[in-house]
Protein backbone atom coordinates (compact mmCIF):
# COMPACT_ATOMS: atom_id res chain seq x y z
CA UNK A 1 0.00 0.00 0.00
CA UNK A 2 0.74 3.63 0.52
CA UNK A 3 2.85 2.74 3.85
CA UNK A 4 1.39 -0.46 5.11
CA UNK A 5 2.10 -4.03 3.60
CA UNK A 6 -0.08 -7.22 3.74
CA UNK A 7 0.50 -10.68 3.34
CA UNK A 8 -1.26 -14.21 3.59
CA UNK A 9 0.01 -17.54 5.38
CA UNK A 10 -0.40 -21.01 3.93
CA UNK A 11 -3.48 -21.29 6.53
CA UNK A 12 -5.63 -18.41 4.56
CA UNK A 13 -4.81 -16.00 7.58
CA UNK A 14 -3.91 -12.36 7.07
CA UNK A 15 -1.14 -9.82 8.72
CA UNK A 16 -0.26 -6.65 8.20
CA UNK A 17 1.85 -3.93 9.19
CA UNK A 18 3.41 -0.60 9.44
CA UNK A 19 1.54 2.75 9.56
CA UNK A 20 -1.46 2.26 11.12
CA UNK A 21 -3.39 5.80 11.42
CA UNK A 22 -6.54 4.88 9.89
CA UNK A 23 -6.75 1.19 11.21
CA UNK A 24 -5.66 -0.47 7.67
CA UNK A 25 -3.57 -2.62 9.69
CA UNK A 26 -7.03 -4.57 11.01
CA UNK A 27 -5.66 -5.11 14.21
CA UNK A 28 -8.30 -4.54 16.89
CA UNK A 29 -11.33 -2.41 17.34
CA UNK A 30 -10.50 1.46 17.90
CA UNK A 31 -6.31 0.04 17.53
CA UNK A 32 -4.60 2.41 15.03
CA UNK A 33 -1.34 2.01 16.69
CA UNK A 34 1.40 1.72 14.18
CA UNK A 35 3.20 -1.68 14.03
CA UNK A 36 7.14 -2.53 11.92
CA UNK A 37 6.56 -6.39 12.45
CA UNK A 38 3.17 -8.35 11.46
CA UNK A 39 0.48 -8.31 13.33
CA UNK A 40 -2.05 -10.48 12.87
CA UNK A 41 -5.39 -9.05 11.28
CA UNK A 42 -8.25 -9.66 13.59
CA UNK A 43 -10.49 -12.88 13.12
CA UNK A 44 -13.23 -12.70 15.97
CA UNK A 45 -15.33 -10.65 13.87
CA UNK A 46 -16.66 -10.87 10.22
CA UNK A 47 -13.41 -13.31 9.39
CA UNK A 48 -14.47 -15.41 12.06
CA UNK A 49 -13.86 -18.94 10.68
CA UNK A 50 -13.29 -18.01 7.06
CA UNK A 51 -10.10 -18.96 4.99
CA UNK A 52 -8.67 -15.36 3.30
CA UNK A 53 -7.40 -16.24 -0.59
CA UNK A 54 -6.47 -12.87 -1.36
CA UNK A 55 -5.31 -9.99 -0.16
CA UNK A 56 -4.79 -6.21 -1.58
CA UNK A 57 -3.17 -3.10 -0.18
CA UNK A 58 -4.19 0.31 -0.79
CA UNK A 59 -3.15 4.04 -0.02
CA UNK A 60 -5.38 3.57 3.54
CA UNK A 61 -7.42 0.92 3.70
CA UNK A 62 -7.48 -2.79 3.19
CA UNK A 63 -9.24 -5.35 1.21
CA UNK A 64 -9.67 -9.34 1.31
CA UNK A 65 -11.43 -11.97 -0.71
CA UNK A 66 -12.26 -15.74 1.20
CA UNK A 67 -12.51 -18.80 -0.38
CA UNK A 68 -16.20 -18.57 -0.43
CA UNK A 69 -15.99 -15.47 -2.78
CA UNK A 70 -16.70 -12.87 -0.26
CA UNK A 71 -14.99 -8.87 0.06
CA UNK A 72 -13.74 -7.79 3.26
CA UNK A 73 -12.31 -4.00 4.02
CA UNK A 74 -10.95 -2.11 6.46
CA UNK A 75 -9.24 1.73 7.31
CA UNK A 76 -10.49 4.70 6.19
CA UNK A 77 -13.89 4.65 4.30
CA UNK A 78 -14.12 8.74 3.90
CA UNK A 79 -15.12 8.11 0.04
CA UNK A 80 -16.96 4.50 0.60
CA UNK A 81 -14.36 2.48 -0.02
CA UNK A 82 -14.92 0.25 2.35
CA UNK A 83 -17.66 -1.27 0.25
CA UNK A 84 -19.90 -1.56 3.48
CA UNK A 85 -22.83 1.35 2.42
CA UNK A 86 -21.26 4.28 4.86
CA UNK A 87 -18.54 6.60 4.94
CA UNK A 88 -17.46 5.37 8.22
CA UNK A 89 -13.83 3.99 8.69
CA UNK A 90 -13.06 0.72 10.80
CA UNK A 91 -9.94 -0.44 12.18
CA UNK A 92 -11.65 -4.33 11.70
CA UNK A 93 -12.92 -6.18 8.58
CA UNK A 94 -16.29 -5.21 7.33
CA UNK A 95 -17.93 -7.03 5.07
CA UNK A 96 -18.60 -5.51 1.72
CA UNK A 97 -22.28 -4.69 0.77
CA UNK A 98 -23.62 -7.56 -1.15
CA UNK A 99 -27.53 -6.11 -1.57
CA UNK A 100 -27.24 -4.93 -4.64
CA UNK A 101 -24.90 -5.56 -7.69
CA UNK A 102 -22.75 -8.39 -5.92
CA UNK A 103 -25.76 -10.31 -5.03
CA UNK A 104 -25.22 -14.20 -5.11
CA UNK A 105 -21.84 -13.42 -7.08
CA UNK A 106 -18.56 -15.00 -6.11
CA UNK A 107 -15.35 -12.80 -6.14
CA UNK A 108 -12.17 -14.45 -7.76
CA UNK A 109 -10.20 -11.25 -7.65
CA UNK A 110 -9.40 -7.84 -5.58
CA UNK A 111 -7.73 -4.34 -6.30
CA UNK A 112 -7.32 -1.48 -4.30
CA UNK A 113 -6.39 1.76 -5.50
CA UNK A 114 -6.22 5.08 -3.95
CA UNK A 115 -9.40 5.23 -2.12
CA UNK A 116 -11.35 2.90 -4.31
CA UNK A 117 -11.70 -0.85 -4.71
CA UNK A 118 -12.37 -2.76 -7.93
CA UNK A 119 -13.21 -6.86 -7.92
CA UNK A 120 -13.94 -9.42 -10.38
CA UNK A 121 -16.66 -11.85 -9.95
CA UNK A 122 -16.87 -15.62 -11.15
CA UNK A 123 -18.55 -14.37 -14.48
CA UNK A 124 -15.87 -12.19 -15.48
CA UNK A 125 -17.63 -8.75 -14.52
CA UNK A 126 -15.96 -6.18 -12.89
CA UNK A 127 -17.36 -3.94 -10.22
CA UNK A 128 -15.62 -0.80 -8.07
CA UNK A 129 -17.05 0.95 -5.01
CA UNK A 130 -15.69 4.54 -3.56
CA UNK A 131 -14.17 7.62 -4.82
CA UNK A 132 -15.41 8.25 -8.22
CA UNK A 133 -13.03 11.24 -9.11
CA UNK A 134 -11.71 11.48 -12.71
CA UNK A 135 -14.09 8.35 -13.09
CA UNK A 136 -11.84 5.63 -11.82
CA UNK A 137 -14.89 3.46 -10.82
CA UNK A 138 -15.28 2.65 -14.48
CA UNK A 139 -19.08 3.20 -14.32
CA UNK A 140 -19.44 6.00 -17.04
CA UNK A 141 -20.16 8.64 -14.01
CA UNK A 142 -18.03 10.70 -11.75
CA UNK A 143 -20.56 9.75 -8.68
CA UNK A 144 -18.97 8.79 -5.62
CA UNK A 145 -19.93 4.94 -4.87
CA UNK A 146 -20.22 3.93 -1.19
CA UNK A 147 -21.59 0.16 -2.24
CA UNK A 148 -20.63 -1.95 -5.52
CA UNK A 149 -21.10 -0.48 -8.69
CA UNK A 150 -20.67 -2.59 -11.99
CA UNK A 151 -18.08 -1.36 -14.04
CA UNK A 152 -19.53 0.03 -17.40
CA UNK A 153 -20.24 -3.41 -19.92
CA UNK A 154 -22.40 -1.60 -22.88
CA UNK A 155 -19.07 -0.31 -24.35
CA UNK A 156 -16.37 -1.74 -25.34
CA UNK A 157 -16.58 -4.16 -22.48
CA UNK A 158 -20.07 -5.72 -24.05
CA UNK A 159 -19.92 -9.30 -24.45
CA UNK A 160 -16.22 -9.49 -22.74
CA UNK A 161 -15.01 -12.03 -20.28
CA UNK A 162 -12.50 -10.28 -17.75
CA UNK A 163 -9.86 -12.65 -16.27
CA UNK A 164 -7.83 -9.79 -14.10
CA UNK A 165 -8.25 -6.20 -12.78
CA UNK A 166 -5.91 -3.73 -11.55
CA UNK A 167 -6.42 -0.69 -9.40
CA UNK A 168 -4.20 2.11 -9.66
CA UNK A 169 -3.79 5.57 -7.82
CA UNK A 170 -6.99 7.15 -10.24
CA UNK A 171 -7.25 4.65 -13.24
CA UNK A 172 -8.05 1.34 -13.65
CA UNK A 173 -6.96 -1.50 -15.98
CA UNK A 174 -8.51 -4.86 -16.92
CA UNK A 175 -7.73 -7.92 -19.28
CA UNK A 176 -10.59 -10.38 -21.07
CA UNK A 177 -10.24 -13.78 -22.28
CA UNK A 178 -8.77 -12.71 -25.23
CA UNK A 179 -5.75 -10.73 -23.49
CA UNK A 180 -6.97 -7.33 -24.88
CA UNK A 181 -6.54 -4.26 -22.21
CA UNK A 182 -9.26 -2.05 -21.51
CA UNK A 183 -8.91 0.77 -18.82
CA UNK A 184 -10.34 3.88 -17.60
CA UNK A 185 -10.14 6.85 -15.28
CA UNK A 186 -7.49 9.50 -15.25
CA UNK A 187 -5.55 10.04 -18.44
CA UNK A 188 -3.55 13.15 -18.01
CA UNK A 189 -0.57 11.32 -18.46
CA UNK A 190 -1.64 8.99 -20.73
CA UNK A 191 -2.18 6.01 -18.67
CA UNK A 192 -4.85 4.97 -20.38
CA UNK A 193 -2.68 4.24 -23.30
CA UNK A 194 -5.39 4.73 -25.84
CA UNK A 195 -2.77 7.37 -27.20
CA UNK A 196 -4.67 10.65 -25.85
CA UNK A 197 -4.66 12.57 -22.49
CA UNK A 198 -8.46 12.93 -22.20
CA UNK A 199 -9.78 11.06 -19.05
CA UNK A 200 -12.58 8.74 -19.51
CA UNK A 201 -14.96 7.47 -17.58
CA UNK A 202 -15.98 4.01 -19.67
CA UNK A 203 -13.66 1.66 -20.20
CA UNK A 204 -11.73 2.13 -23.58
CA UNK A 205 -9.66 -0.84 -25.06
CA UNK A 206 -5.84 -0.85 -25.93
CA UNK A 207 -6.07 -3.67 -28.51
CA UNK A 208 -3.14 -5.45 -27.01
CA UNK A 209 -2.93 -9.23 -26.09
CA UNK A 210 -1.27 -9.47 -22.77
CA UNK A 211 -1.37 -12.00 -19.96
CA UNK A 212 -0.84 -9.69 -17.10
CA UNK A 213 -1.61 -5.91 -16.02
CA UNK A 214 -0.77 -3.15 -13.60
CA UNK A 215 -1.88 0.02 -13.02
CA UNK A 216 0.21 2.28 -10.72
CA UNK A 217 -0.23 6.07 -9.86
CA UNK A 218 -0.03 7.66 -13.30
CA UNK A 219 1.67 4.62 -15.38
CA UNK A 220 0.43 1.27 -16.61
CA UNK A 221 2.75 -1.87 -17.01
CA UNK A 222 1.50 -5.28 -18.85
CA UNK A 223 3.21 -8.56 -19.82
CA UNK A 224 2.08 -10.32 -23.07
CA UNK A 225 2.02 -13.53 -24.13
CA UNK A 226 5.63 -13.59 -25.11
CA UNK A 227 6.78 -12.58 -21.97
CA UNK A 228 8.29 -9.07 -23.17
CA UNK A 229 7.00 -5.86 -20.25
CA UNK A 230 5.34 -3.05 -21.96
CA UNK A 231 4.46 0.36 -20.01
CA UNK A 232 3.08 3.49 -20.80
CA UNK A 233 2.05 6.74 -18.81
Amino acid sequence: GDNHTCALDSTGKAYCWGYNGDGQLGRASNNTTNSSVPVAVKTSGVLSGKTVTAIAAGDNHTCALDSTGKAYCWGYNGYGQLGNNSTTSSTVPVAVNTSGVLSGKVLTNISVGYAYTCVLDSDGKAYCWGLNEFGRLGDNTATQRNTPVAVYDAGVLSGKTLVAVSAGDAHGCVIDSNGEIYCWGNNYNGQLGNSSNTNSYPPVNLKEADSAVSAGYSHTCAIDSNAKAYCWG
